[in-house]
């Protein structure tokens, strides 16, 4: 006797694949469409909805669009999708219409080419056609949750929705789902009303609400599978409000702690007072979009913190995501922002989650990957606060956080057409975005930041862009944006209105305002000295200095160089104490470090070079990864030169804190920096062949390449050999970079030096045009295209580095390795993805290893290439 099949949602199996519980399709539906209601209560995201409509929305909007949602699985009743409950397709019975299993994205368009079950469908169908144009667009958005737009294809799949007598009929499905549907929003039903938002960026938003929606329909632990007798239509909504409360994306109960107690910025930060930038974050006549440019330690992070609280406090954003150049830089905020967030909210603070694919941590918890993708936290995982920490269970689910600090890539990730770009974006636009040191930025990048910032400002969002001194170009492109309402064009400053721009300086669409200094200004010497190829000769002057007790930063712009002034250190200098050390064992500060490595490495620099430094002379080489985040001190900066906005960063770690004569050499309690160049201070070699970092390379890029930017910044230290900080920040980054300053540079040294502007336009053009190409356009209408499946989209250009991973309890340091990265201009060509090291070899701290045919160190320099002879 057959017997009848009721269409399954999601089903669970034991480990030997037997069917252990269903969720049946209509109840599943019924948990995601409760989900977005709950959703559109929450009032960043009905804010963002209404911006992106360009209108408000009522009850009815509300309620159709949750049918709509309710419809997101809909292709699941085909018999292709039913026959899954076979886990392997030759398992399925004979009399079953189709030989193998099936989806529910593309086929969902092809019930409509059958009669039988469009009939089905049609009193659902025909009332939806009465809600507007949009309809069709918002429907396939709900259709494409997971992940990719769906395009409807010219290839019949007739047999999927053919019945099977007496045992599954997906008519019959269908028909069920017309009418629970009809149940479900009555009020999405009745007459009148105005047609839904049509505005594309609306269904684009839309769709990354569907996708969070899913997800968390999804997830057991908050919609476990029905039970017998259980009528999931009263239950879901009770679910869903319990769900979003537990992960943090409705902040009220937060918002009304902060409303009763009324925290001052001197309590939040545990500070005598705010500084000037940090006073104005409380301004409410501030556009949603604005541009803090304030020196280095001047207290920027503390500003957009209070920037996100007076913000959350007015009900303008129920979350904060700070991005960062970097994965140091991220962790390094990230601890201060947890300590705030204690602060504000003593009991129960809103989860601050480390957005850093690899590192799986909320709130200091960390957690382990299980089988089939799933997290085991490291306390309870019954217990309620394993629950809230659900954001950062997935990279993709990050900024759904309540609080997050990561890289810019996760961002920027929902401004690309990439898988689940739309759920980062949605659940982006709660928040106000920070974005930190916007001018590390390359030109790709610039132009995906650019796109995320319309997409984020059009939907209602608030951001904040940090630089210690933005170019006067970069400033004006990035306050051209804003909604289509703000939205003016970019104009281009002259250098000399440029130079006369206030500094500090809190810039909006409005106006670029004054900030009052901190009063923490600086007398800097700086001298070039052209020994940049001799690293013996930098190691002397670095001893020299510590002679006198003078600690040291030595910053280099490549590791090779920074391994080798080490080395020329080891060797001359009269007490290896001197030298930077983790555990007793000298080494350096770079990026090729494992994961468990460069944690220890940042607190050991902090903690010897830091605020609380102790006496004593030390020397400290480096390299890019010194000059940002870190927290420390040098007396003196020994630097290679480099484009003058990122010299003044490194400057910003010299005589960063106000200290007694006592705690400075005497030669040393004026700030001084030696920039080291080419022989002869010449730059035109590099216009051959890129060194240390200057110059571009043979087939473009380069770390450095524009070598205009290089000379003039040369040419300034030359010029004006004692420089006031801040004082003259705005100038000397104006002089540096200004395209009228380039011009005329190019124009006095000739042809090569015009070769090289025209080189680098061409690369900067073809950067933003593939840049525009990869951008996910929200002004398309959602389902006129589909993601590119040909093609790698990354949020940086060129060759991806790669993560290895060892099982080796004790690298260089005594820490376990596990991850290490290893950049992409190191790794064999034609290395297969799947790649993992092999011959390991561990020798005196020094583990050798394979990986293709490429052969690699690593030890207390990092890690290195070995060359094979």
């Amino acid at each position: 006797m057959a017997v009848r099949i009721e269409a399954f949602g999601k089903l669970d199996r034991d480990d030997h694949g037997q069917i252990t519980g269903t969720h049946t399709l209509i109840d599943h539906m019924t948990d995601v469409a409760a989900c977005f209601v709950a959703l559109c209560r929450c009032r960043a995201v009905r804010r963002a909805l209404e911006a992106a409509a360009t209108r408000k929305l009522t009850n009815q909007d509300i309620a159709r669009l949750a049918a709509l949602v309710f419809l997101h699985d809909i292709g699941k009743a085909n018999s292709g999708f039913q026959a899954k409950r076979w886990k392997n397709e030759r398992d399925i019975p004979p009399g079953w219409p189709v030989r193998v299993h099936a989806g529910h994205g593309v086929e969902a368009f092809k019930l409509f080419d059958e009669p039988a079950a469009s009939e089905a469908l049609a009193p659902l169908t025909e009332q939806i056609c009465l809600w507007g144009d949009a309809c069709n667009s918002l429907l396939i958005a709900s259709i494409s949750h997971h992940g990719r737009p769906i395009k409807d294809t010219a290839t019949r799949l007739p047999a999927i929705w053919k019945s099977i007598p007496d045992t599954y009929s997906p008519v019959a499905t269908l028909a069920e789902i017309a009418a629970r549907a009809l149940a479900f929003s009555p009020e999405a039903f009745e007459s009148g009303g105005k047609s839904l938002p049509d505005p594309p960026a609306f269904a684009h938003l839309f769709a990354g609400l569907v996708q969070l929606a899913d997800w968390l329909g999804s997830d057991t632990r908050f919609f476990p599978f029905t039970k017998a007798g259980e009528n999931r239509a009263n239950e879901a909504p009770a679910m869903s409000a319990k769900a979003i409360a537990t992960i943090g994306l409705d902040g009220e109960a937060w918002r009304s702690t902060l409303a009763a107690c009324a925290p001052s910025f001197t309590h939040t930060f545990d500070v005598p007072a705010p500084r000037p930038i940090q006073e104005k974050m409380s301004d409410d006549t501030l556009g949603p979009l604005l541009i803090l440019e304030s020196e280095t330690g001047s207290g920027k992070t503390e500003a957009a913190l209070w920037r996100y609280v007076h913000l959350f406090q007015a009900g303008l954003v129920d979350g904060l995501y700070f991005a960062l150049p970097t994965r140091v830089a991220a962790t390094q905020i990230y601890e201060r922002v947890k300590n705030t967030l204690r602060r504000l909210w003593p009991e129960n603070p809103p989860l601050a989650v480390r957005a850093l694919p690899g590192y799986i941590s909320a709130d200091g918890a960390e957690a382990s990957l299980l089988a089939d993708f799933e997290v085991q936290w490291n306390d309870d995982p019954a217990d309620q606060k394993a629950h809230q920490r659900w954001a950062a269970e997935s990279a993709k689910r990050f900024l759904a956080a309540p609080v997050a600090v990561g890289t810019i890539d996760q961002a920027l990730l929902g401004a690309l057409q990439v898988r689940h770009a739309h759920l980062r974006s949605a659940t982006l636009a709660r928040s106000l975005l920070v974005v930190d040191e916007v001018h590390a930025s390359d030109a790709y990048m610039t132009v995906l930041l650019e796109h995320l910032l319309k997409t984020h400002l059009n939907s209602g969002g608030h951001a904040l862009l940090l630089s210690a001194t933005l170019g006067s170009s970069a400033r004006s492109r990035y306050l051209a944006l804003g909604t289509h309402a703000q939205r003016r064009p970019s104009e281009r400053m002259s250098f000399e209105a440029a130079c006369v721009t206030p500094y500090p300086a809190l810039s909006d669409n409005r106006a670029i305002r004054c900030a009052a200094p901190t009063g923490q200004s600086k007398k800097v010497s700086w001298t070039p000295r052209d020994i940049i190829d001799t690293p013996e000769q930098i190691a002397e002057v670095a001893i020299a200095a510590a002679t006198q007790g003078a600690k040291v930063l030595i910053i280099r712009n490549t590791v090779p160089a920074a391994v080798a002034t080490l080395t020329a250190l080891e060797q001359r200098i009269p007490d290896q104490h001197w030298l930077f050390s983790l555990n007793g064992i000298p080494t350096l500060h770079h990026s090729r470090f494992s994961r468990q490595d460069r944690p220890a490495l940042d607190a050991a620099i902090e903690t010897q070079l830091g605020k609380t430094r102790p006496a004593g002379p030390l020397i400290v080489v480096g390299t890019q990864t010194l000059e940002q985040s870190l927290d420390i001190d040098a007396d003196l900066l020994i630097t290679d030169l480099c484009p003058m906005d990122v010299l003044l960063q490194r400057v910003g770690r010299l005589h960063r804190h106000v200290r007694s004569a006592a705690e400075r050499p005497a030669p040393f309690r004026s700030a001084q920096a030696c920039i080291l160049t080419p022989a002869s201070h010449d730059l035109a070699p590099m216009l051959i062949r890129s060194r240390h970092g200057l110059g571009r390379f043979h087939n473009g890029g380069g770390i450095y390449d524009d070598l205009r930017i290089l000379e003039a910044t040369r040419a300034l230290i030359a010029e004006r050999p004692e420089v006031t900080i801040p004082d003259d920040n705005r100038y000397l980054v104006e002089a540096a970079t200004h395209p009228e300053k380039l011009n005329i540079l190019q124009e006095q040294k000739g042809e090569a030096w015009k070769k090289v502007g025209q080189q680098i336009e061409g690369d900067t053009s073809a950067e933003k045009a593939v840049a525009h190409l990869h951008a996910l356009d929200v002004e398309q209408v959602f389902g006129e295209f589909s993601f590119p499946s040909d093609v790698r989209i990354a949020t940086r250009l060129g060759a991806q580095d790669r993560l290895v991973h060892f099982k080796i309890d004790q690298g260089p340091f005594g820490f376990p390795l596990r991850e290490l990265p290893i950049r992409h201009h190191l790794l064999p060509k034609k290395l297969p993805p799947d790649t993992e090291p092999s011959g390991i070899i561990c020798n005196e701290n020094r583990i050798t290893f394979r990986l293709g045919d490429a052969r690699f160190s690593y030890s207390r320099l990092g890690l290195e290439r070995i060359n094979d002879k």
